[in-house]
């Protein structure tokens, strides 16, 4: 792989986060708008959907931001890299890092809370619906972090399919 399609790659693994960042934006608007009181706002779902449109392009045009990043080279500039072998690592890492920066915290935070309030006699239904929205947007990035560590060979094989489509097209 020449440095540029190494800078593809991230580009796509990138795009990835992104999408993990949209959800968690969305979460948040969702959290906050069922506060009881609370004035509701579109700023969430405006960032979500900002997250998302940046995360396509990405997605559909790596090359072209690999090439403004990474100076142009010859094609016998190429790393000796295992393509289909660094991308599994690198959708092992950020898997690993959706869940352990993410999902667990989230979800730990939750169960305290929750075990704190019942302890009091306080019922869960009686929780702050952001409360509930941050566990569930937890839930989803935990799914979706498990996924991205137990299905990475796919994912990847899927990823290197696409960028060498676009590559070499």
């Amino acid at each position: 792989m020449t440095p540029q399609q190494i800078v593809g790659v991230a580009v796509r693994l990138f795009a990835i986060w992104l999408v993990f960042t949209a959800i968690q934006a969305a979460g948040t608007g969702m959290g906050t708008s069922a506060q009881p009181g609370a004035q509701s706002t579109v700023a969430p779902y405006v960032f979500s959907a900002l997250f998302l449109v940046v995360a396509i392009v990405l997605w559909v045009f790596p090359m072209i931001v690999a090439h403004k990043l990474v100076p142009r080279t010859k094609f016998d500039n190429i790393l000796l890299v295992p393509t289909h072998e660094a991308l599994v690592v690198a959708c092992v890492i950020l898997g690993l890092w959706v869940l352990v920066v993410r999902a667990v915290p989230a979800i730990a935070y939750y169960a305290t809370v929750a075990i704190y309030w019942s302890r009091n006699g306080q019922s869960f239904s009686s929780l702050d619906p952001s409360l509930h929205f941050g566990f569930v947007l937890a839930l989803v990035q935990f799914v979706m972090a498990l996924f991205l560590i137990f299905k990475a060979r796919g994912i990847s094989a899927f990823i290197f399919l696409k960028h060498r489509d676009r590559s070499e097209g």
